[in-house]
């Protein structure tokens, strides 16, 4: 009996193994054969480092092609099933070579630290270049490079990058209290040194300030020449937000 149980646990452990083993993916994915082995396994050490130090998941994956699927969906579908269980959130960087297009998704705690309005753009900016000149390492590299800056900023900051950071220790009641009381002081010396100068002297209306009989209007009245109206149509051509799945963010684009 007690060897038919254990045999059980050990098949059990074993099972249990597989289906980890199965669902464990590395952090860069090449199935288009663009990088080398090395630099897989340069870019794969690199991701880990980040991923321990920032309690994260990063993903890469280069596709000869995502078939009938769309890029939105198909970078959700690689996020929820192999980059989402970061504590402090995942991202994944698809990129299709078939439609020269890439997208990035990120789950509902990496969207808080990195989003869309101001951090995907900040990492388009990392990599895009790189992607359409074709060095695909270096591409991945910056985007990585990218991702720990943008985690540091947020670890170090309490907010994401592009969120006005405020000063510590700063009042908002004595700095407005300040700012009124330099507004009356300057007015307070203005004044003073406007009153000190002889020669100036503040004039009832406009005419005051022109010497008798040196202009004369020859027409007392307004001609209106023309007017230019354009008319813009109302939404439309926005910026696309989070709209990833699943409370999630991220964005795109071509190269």
């Amino acid at each position: 009996m007690l060897k038919k149980f254990l045999s059980l646990l050990a098949l059990i452990f074993v099972f249990n193994a597989a289906v980890t083993s199965a669902a464990r993916i590395e952090p860069v994915t090449d199935e288009a054969g663009l990088l080398k082995p090395t630099e897989i396994e340069l870019l794969n050490q690199k991701i880990h480092n980040v991923e321990q130090k920032h309690k994260i998941k990063i993903g890469v994956v280069f596709v000869k092609s995502i078939g009938g699927s769309d890029m939105i969906t198909a970078s959700d579908d690689l996020r929820d099933k192999y980059f989402s269980n970061g504590m402090n959130g995942g991202i994944v960087l698809l990129v299709a070579m078939d439609k020269r297009k890439y997208e990035m998704a990120t789950d509902r705690r990496m969207v808080e630290r990195i989003t869309d309005s101001d951090g995907i753009p900040y990492l388009k900016e990392t990599f895009q270049s790189e992607l359409s000149a074709g060095n695909y390492y270096k591409a991945v590299n910056n985007f990585v490079g990218g991702v720990e800056e943008l985690m540091t900023y947020y670890e170090t900051n309490g907010v994401p990058y592009g969120v006005m950071v405020k000063p510590e220790g700063l009042d908002p009641v004595a700095a407005g209290g300040a700012f009124v009381l330099a507004v009356i002081i300057g007015v307070f010396v203005r004044s003073s040194l406007i009153g000190s100068m002889s020669n100036i002297h503040h004039a009832m209306e406009a005419i005051d300030y022109l010497k008798k009989n040196t202009v004369k209007l020859k027409e007392n009245r307004d001609t209106f020449l023309f007017m230019n109206v354009q008319r813009r149509p109302k939404g439309g051509g926005g910026r696309r937000g989070s709209g990833h799945s699943g409370g999630g963010g991220g964005g795109g684009g071509s190269f």
